[in-house]
């Protein structure tokens, strides 16, 4: 699935008017309305924790609601991250190398501080 068509599927399912921000390339989420900011990834393998960078998390929560929106194979999970914060939910935070960017053809590995959202924990569920 491409993250285009998974806003498509997430405003129709979930009821939501969410615009793109893929026309802004230094945009730090990917979509957005009045009352959220979201962020999208679109996932090869199935994890029952959904990586998530804390650094997306700063960039993010700008007086709206964040929502962290990932397909895998297995289905898609949308999770209310504000309402996460708010419960004092364990994201496990903890410092990786990781790409520093999905782009092709770059290889550079940096530190990054993510966490992991439980699958469980979605507030919506698309099979």
């Amino acid at each position: 699935m491409r993250e285009s068509e998974l806003l498509t599927l997430l405003n129709d399912k979930m009821g939501l008017d969410l615009e793109s921000t893929k026309e802004d390339k230094y945009c730090s989420y990917d979509a957005y309305d009045d009352k959220y900011t979201v962020e999208l990834k679109c996932r090869r393998k199935h994890y029952s924790t959904q990586l998530i960078e804390e650094l997306k998390l700063k960039h993010l929560h700008k007086g709206k609601e964040l929502l962290y929106v990932v397909s895998t194979p297995e289905g898609v999970y949308a999770f209310n991250v504000s309402k996460l914060l708010e419960a004092d939910y364990d994201f496990g935070w903890h410092t990786r190398k990781l790409p520093a960017t999905t782009d092709f053809g770059r290889t550079e590995w940096i530190d990054k501080k993510v966490g992991y959202i439980n699958v469980n924990q979605s507030i919506w569920e698309e099979l």
